[in-house]
């Protein structure tokens, strides 16, 4: 099983979300910060190489988490059809088997099961 609590009813992505946005705000920011600032060529390349670089850590670090994530659902999965297959073959072995022959059964007091035959006095 996962060492994650479950949530009640939110999902469990909606903070890579904000993560994600943040992101991308902070990119577009650092792009026009970079072609307003008055630097030469070489600084400007500089400075979009070294925000590539923090952009790739960010992305890697979000992408490993969103794949634990991604893990953590399919065991959780898992589990839960492994329960579920577990307690319907429990249900299934439960049960008495219908008779094969003999007189009939009742359902309810007084009235015998669909398509049985009751014998007559």
């Amino acid at each position: 099983m996962s060492d994650h609590p479950q949530s009640n009813g939110t999902s469990r992505g909606a903070g890579s979300s904000g993560v994600v946005g943040f992101v991308l705000g902070a990119l577009v920011g650092a792009g026009i910060a970079l072609l307003l600032a008055p630097r030469t060529g070489k600084e400007t390349r500089r400075g979009l190489a070294d925000a590539g670089r923090r952009l790739g850590g960010t992305v890697r670090d979000t992408l490993g988490q969103a794949g634990e994530r991604v893990n953590d659902l399919a065991q959780d999965a898992k589990a839960a059809l492994d329960a579920g297959r577990e307690a319907f073959e429990e249900g299934r072995e439960s049960q008495d088997p219908p008779p094969t022959s003999g007189p009939a059964r009742m359902d309810s007091p007084g009235r015998p099961e669909a398509g049985a035959t009751v014998p007559r006095p």
